[in-house]
């Protein structure tokens, strides 16, 4: 199973009245004719966040709401141009600036001076309904939860309508989605490093309930060999003097739930590096940082222009190779001229990581455990034959056939016949025949037929089967 395909790695979009995406879409679409004939176009798309400007005042809404919806079409126009239209592999999460800093600032109320004390040791603490302001020299108490639960409102509005009918999000706190592609062997988990993030706290946090929640299905991908590419958007450091950073201690809990690489933007330039569990786990995961697309003026460091990256993808059985191409703009005009930027001197840079051995065994029992709990045989025939996984578990496991057998005595002679298996048992076999018949499907029953006589998979009931069907036919 060999690869190779690219990863468009974008991020903080930054959306506002005076950046015209079209004139960034025709920047990019120009610029991905020319790429290195080496580097393939790009078969995802990750946005890390910051897809908005966000806004203030009376009208604050209205123009957030503009902003999503131009912010949309962009995206629709990059879907089509790079992904066939093909929305399921665009990965999308939020960043500091998708949130409405209306709905926290509404959402708290000042702590009185007589119980200021207390309100100081609560804080100090950690209870996170408190905040405190340098501008006022004040605490703050959050005392409606669900206005400040609505924070995310217009990035969910957004995400929602756009995905519309392929993924969705109810709490944005909570986002943990893990997002698998068989036929490339990737999966992508996803993550709000903007928990508890509001007008008063800057301090980026990946909810540590969204992270548990997604172990079982980053088990399940592991298990399969995938490689698994976590997505965020805060960095995971900075300066003393700053706070608006993820604390790198979430860092341990993703490597030990098997994510491999890291991408996120929010410091507005291009960064990789490495980040080590401990020395006796020896686990490692690698963090890429994405440059500002769009930004302007005061979005932007010093002497910094806008950046995104290529990541060029190698994958063979056992092994992925990754290069970071970075693309950065020249000019800080209108329309962006993307120019190669070297990283220390060189065009690119390249990093490998080792796939997970797939373990076949426990990826049959959690079939067959899935298949009785949810009564869904199915999707567990499909995962067997490999047609959902992309990994052979019958050709590994001999056991697996015996389920095979069992299963297709448990569902309907239509879904029998919407199965794209081989029949590699008598028992399949004659199944299948059986379904075809009183479906009529007789395309169906000439493969299972095919089948049959590859392998050797004839029997008196075969043969009986066969001259049924000749009579109907």
């Amino acid at each position: 199973m060999n690869k190779h395909y690219s990863i468009l790695h974008i991020s903080d979009l930054h959306k506002g009245e005076n950046n015209d995406f079209d004139h960034l879409f025709a920047s990019l679409c120009n610029d991905a004719d020319s790429y290195d004939q080496d580097i393939p176009k790009p078969e995802f798309i990750v946005v890390c966040g910051d897809l908005a400007e966000g806004a203030n005042g009376e009208d604050a809404e209205e123009k957030i709401v503009k902003q999503y919806q131009e912010v949309e079409s962009f995206l629709d126009k990059l879907v089509r141009h790079f992904l066939n239209g093909d929305k399921s592999r665009i990965i999308i999460v939020p960043g500091n600036h998708d949130l409405y800093r209306g709905a926290t600032i509404r959402s708290m109320e000042a702590i009185p001076d007589d119980i200021r004390e207390s309100a100081k040791e609560r804080y100090l603490k950690g209870d996170p309904q408190y905040r405190w302001s340098w501008k006022d020299f004040c605490f703050y108490l959050i005392n409606k939860e669900e206005e400040y639960a609505s924070r995310f409102k217009f990035f969910v509005e957004f995400y929602n309508r756009f995905y519309e009918g392929i993924r969705t999000i109810d709490d944005c706190d909570m986002l943990n989605k893990v997002i698998d592609f068989p036929e490339y062997n990737i999966a992508f988990a996803t993550f709000n490093s903007c928990y508890r993030i509001d007008h008063l706290n800057q301090i980026g946090a990946i909810n540590s309930k969204a992270i548990v929640e997604s172990q079982s299905k980053l088990s399940k991908v592991f298990k399969y060999g995938r490689f698994i590419v976590g997505v965020w958007h805060h960095n995971i450091s900075g300066i003393p003097t700053q706070t608006n950073y993820l604390d790198p201690r979430v860092l341990h809990s993703l490597m030990d739930f098997h994510i491999q690489l890291g991408l996120y933007g929010h410091q507005h330039h291009t960064e990789a590096l490495y980040e080590y569990h401990d020395i006796f786990k020896q686990g490692r995961m690698t963090l890429i940082s994405s440059g500002c697309l769009y930004g302007r003026g005061k979005t932007m460091p010093e002497g910094t222009h806008c950046q995104y990256n290529i990541l060029e993808i190698e994958q063979s059985e056992e092994k992925v190779n990754v290069t970071l191409h970075v693309r950065e703009d020249e000019t800080a005009w209108d329309i962006p001229s993307w120019r190669r930027k070297l990283i220390e001197g060189k065009d690119s840079y390249s990093m490998a990581f080792n796939l997970p051995t797939i373990d076949y065994s426990r990826v049959l029992a959690d079939c067959i455990s899935q298949a009785k709990v949810e009564k869904n045989y199915k999707e567990a025939i499909e995962n067997l034959t490999s047609a959902a996984t992309l990994i052979s578990i019958r050709n590994n496991e001999a056991t697996a056939n015996k389920f095979i057998d069992e299963f297709l005595q448990k569902i309907s002679n239509h879904d029998i016949c919407t199965l794209e298996f081989e029949p590699m048992t008598i028992a399949q076999v004659i199944a299948v025949m059986g379904a075809s018949i009183e479906t009529r499907n007789w395309d169906t029953f000439d493969k299972a037929a095919m089948s049959a006589d590859k392998h050797g998979l004839q029997n008196w009931q075969t043969n009986v089967l066969i001259e049924e069907a000749n009579k109907i036919r």
